[in-house]
């Protein structure tokens, strides 16, 4: 189910979670968004309303080609980077 499929309403109780709150996430919208355990949701308020977005990590943006040229810039300039990290 794609994420713009997704129009069904779902509740869900607040239950108490330690000293928190929490909800549980239906799993038609963990799987349309991919949320897995230990991921981190974002929430703001906005207009009267909760937003929720999954932050993505770093390592899910970041391809092979970016990665290679990253190691040869660092290779390269290793003699300057350990003299910065050594002031």
């Amino acid at each position: 189910m794609g994420v713009n499929a997704m129009s069904k309403k779902e509740i869900r109780k607040v239950t108490q979670m330690g000293n928190s709150l929490g909800v549980g996430l239906p799993k038609a919208i963990t799987d349309a968004f991919n949320i897995k355990r230990g991921d981190e949701l974002e929430f703001e308020v906005k207009d009267g309303q909760i937003m929720i977005t999954k932050k993505v990590k770093w390592e899910d943006q970041v391809d092979a080609e970016m990665l290679e040229m990253l190691a040869e810039t660092f290779e390269e300039h290793h003699e300057v980077l350990k003299r910065l990290k050594d002031r």
